[in-house]
């Protein structure tokens, strides 16, 4: 193939994709008044700051609601960029900062400068924001895979030229719990001396595998680039290096960060610098003049405003000047690590400049759009990716972008250029009861996984898949007001009514999941089931889920229409995604009538009633309010 067109048409489609995301911003904030802009979770109106402090070198102000109410935003979450506004004023010196912290009555944001005045004085309004540094960093990739020597020597295998691979393997050899499958997979990425690949259907340990190779290549004396396209699966290779041992730094903004790999951070550990420690003093002495400033404009008298600017411009020297002193400690706890860890999208921040690897390793590669894995390869010798092409493809908006190829993973165009020369794949799980595995394994996989003994048969009862079947019920799907998702409002009853049965045998409710492929009806079962959700029962979207597991997960599939319409349903790999999300128990409700309309369902509705696990809604009718 010509790489080169590749890359340009992948350009345009990046393009095409950040216009459609600033498009879908700019026309809610036109159309939609800001209580409506509230009620669809992307802004928050009305609230105020309660407290300044710092976090890590940024000025850090929590905002809240008046009497503590709760703040909804649903869409305005740790990691969102948002922006300070006026609910009557525009004003060009509109501050912009990232979501470090939120609970249902606060959210703390993170700003890399001082705020004005009036973001911290009086009620302010929060819009969430598109962030263009994603994009930027995405093009930039793409630019100096196409032209730069440590890009160009990629292109080869990127295009179609065999990938090549050493003898014998680098080692050295490890003990280490892998079944054969994940030995070959190991050895093959040992071996590899540009990419190789790891084909981790779900629950066969692929990032089990990963660690192995990371392991491997710090024995031998080498540092290692981890990376994930989000901050969960990043955090998680995080926990999972430094329980084996290794020296790991997470780069990234603190507010992205898991509370549990806080210490690993490169902020966490650059603290104990000496330069990082005069830094703080540089902080607090900032936030000093800050308030001091707040105060004098407070007071009466001639002077008082420059008085007060004089203060602020100090703040803001000080402010710059830790933040050098504390760029200096981070590059020596980067120079000490064994591994550093950060998402794609955090490659090209500023520490990492000039930084390359002899070793990339990538977790969850399908689910990153192709630029974003270049950002990964421009800083190493070779690379691994791990991932699994038949689970959820990455998210893209644009029409346009979807059907010019950019939901196409690199992970799965290399495999169909290269096809087994270059991956293993698994096929041992560890999660899931065997007859929740087997029939996402006949569908999807040829019938090649096998469950572990361990887990073949752990169980809560003699059902560990349900199919509830609602065909009959008149249970009909329904398109909200405002809205383009769908819900069904009969179907969220009968599933809150399979959650409360659940729990009812004895199962704690963190360890119970609900999932629907359309967050109209996850925001309909949060409702029905909110009594639970304080003690740890999750209700989300089947994209918000992957990679996540339960002991049971109830299943609402949505769709029932006469025509037989199941949207994005026909995806199966979303279908795919919520059938191996539980251990012992799966429950999935939905319309038999609509939905085996398509092949797919079909097929699985016909297992579920050969294997015994098909049920009717009207045997239901009795749990329903």
């Amino acid at each position: 193939m010509d790489l080169v067109h590749h890359l340009d048409h992948l350009s345009s489609l990046l393009a095409a994709e950040r216009e459609e995301e600033r498009a879908r911003l700019d026309d809610a904030r036109r159309r939609l008044a800001l209580a409506e802009r509230e009620a669809r979770g992307l802004a928050l109106a009305d609230v105020e700051a309660i407290e300044e402090a710092a976090l890590a070198g940024r000025a850090l102000v929590t905002y809240a609601r008046p009497g503590g109410r709760p703040l909804g935003g649903a869409r305005v979450g740790v990691g969102s960029l948002v922006s300070v506004t006026l609910r009557r004023e525009e004003r060009t010196d509109a501050p912009r900062g990232v979501v470090a912290r939120r609970t249902r009555a606060s959210l703390a944001v993170a700003f890399d400068e001082p705020p004005p005045d009036w973001a911290t004085d009086g009620r302010v309004v929060l819009e969430l924001e598109p962030s263009p540094v994603t994009w930027e960093r995405l093009a930039g990739g793409l630019a100096r895979l196409r032209d730069d020597p440590a890009g160009r020597r990629w292109h080869g295998v990127l295009s179609g030229t065999p990938p090549r691979f050493e003898r014998a393997a680098r080692g050295p050899v490890l003990p280490g719990p892998l079944n054969a499958e994940q030995a070959s997979a190991l050895d093959l990425a040992d071996r590899a001396v540009d990419l190789a690949l790891v084909h981790g259907p779900p629950g066969t340990g692929k990032t089990t595998v990963l660690v192995e190779v990371i392991r491997r290549a710090v024995a031998r004396g080498e540092k290692v680039l981890a990376t994930a396209p989000s901050n969960l699966a990043v955090d998680n290779l995080v926990e999972r290096l430094a329980a084996a041992g290794l020296a790991c730094v997470r780069v990234g903004h603190p507010a992205r960060v898991l509370p549990a790999v806080l210490a690993h951070t490169l902020e966490a550990q650059a603290e104990a610098h000496e330069a990082a420690r005069i830094a703080r003093g540089l902080v607090e002495e900032a936030i000093a003049l800050r308030r001091s400033a707040a105060k004098r404009r407070q007071q009466r008298g001639p002077g008082r405003y420059s008085a007060s600017r004089e203060r602020e411009r100090d703040a803001r020297a000080l402010f710059a000047e830790a933040r050098s002193l504390e760029a200096r400690a981070e590059a020596e706890v980067l120079d000490r690590a064994d591994v550093v860890l950060a998402t794609l999208t955090g490659l090209d921040a500023p520490a990492l400049a000039r930084r390359r690897f002899p070793l990339a390793v990538a977790d969850e590669a399908t689910q990153a759009v192709e630029p974003a894995l270049y950002l990964a390869l421009l800083r190493a010798e070779r690379a691994v990716l791990a991932g699994d092409h038949l689970q959820l493809p990455p998210t893209v908006l644009s029409a346009a972008a979807q059907a010019g190829g950019l939901g196409v993973s690199l992970f799965e165009r290399l495999v169909a250029l290269h096809g087994d020369a270059i991956k293993v794949t698994l096929a041992e799980q560890h999660r899931m009861n065997a007859r929740i595995m087997a029939f996402p394994s006949e569908a999807l996989y040829g019938g090649a996984l096998r469950a572990h003994p361990a887990v073949a048969e752990r169980a809560i009862d003699g059902a560990p898949l349900e199919v509830v079947d609602t065909s009959g019920r008149g249970f009909e799907e329904e398109t909200p007001e405002g809205s383009d998702s769908k819900q069904n409002a009969g179907e969220a009853a009968l599933v809150a009514a399979e959650v409360e049965a659940l729990l009812a045998q004895g199962l704690d409710p963190s360890e119970v999941a609900v999932i629907s492929p359309y967050d109209a009806q996850v925001q309909r079962l949060r409702q029905l089931l909110a009594v639970h959700l304080d003690r740890g029962l999750e209700v989300d979207t089947v994209d918000g889920f992957q990679g996540r597991e339960k002991d049971a997960v109830v299943v609402s599939l949505v769709r029932a229409n006469e025509t037989g319409e199941v949207g994005f349903l026909a995806d199966v790999r979303r279908m795919n995604v919520a059938l191996t999300r539980a251990r012992v128990k799966l429950v999935v409700v939905g319309d038999g009538a609509t939905v085996a309309r398509h092949p797919f369902y079909a097929r699985f509705l016909s297992h579920a009633e050969a294997s015994g696990a098909w049920r009717s809604a009207w045997e239901r009718a009795h749990e329903l309010p």
